[in-house]
């Protein structure tokens, strides 16, 4: 009996321990990411390795290609040219997920089955 409530009690703090770790990385990933004369406005996977982005520096857009070997400005875009396809990221309010909100998404999944 007494090795299942130790084997309870440690997955308890497995997943206690994932939850602190997943939200300081979070953290450390937004930050690290960030800089004060340019931005990334969006990408695109195009396939392994190869990527399409689109960097603002200062007032200017830039469309680059990303590859394993190389980065190569493709184009200058103009702000008018910049047209959103799909709902923005400020629609949806996209916030970097934490454990626990992914957490309580999945059991608000079980509840809505009931």
């Amino acid at each position: 009996m007494w090795r299942v409530i130790v084997t309870f009690v440690v997955v308890v703090l497995i997943i206690y321990l994932s939850y602190l770790a997943s939200k300081y990385i979070g953290k450390g990933l937004s930050r690290s990411s960030s800089s004060t004369y340019m931005r990334l406005v969006d990408q695109i996977t195009l396939g392994q390795d190869r990527h399409a982005a689109i960097v603002q520096v200062g007032s200017k857009f830039l469309l680059i290609g990303v590859t394993a070997g190389q980065i190569q400005v493709l184009t200058e875009l103009t702000e008018e040219e910049l047209l959103p396809l799909g709902p923005g990221p400020e629609d949806d309010e996209k916030m970097p997920l934490d454990f626990r909100a992914i957490m309580e998404k999945l059991g608000n999944m079980g509840n809505k089955r009931r």
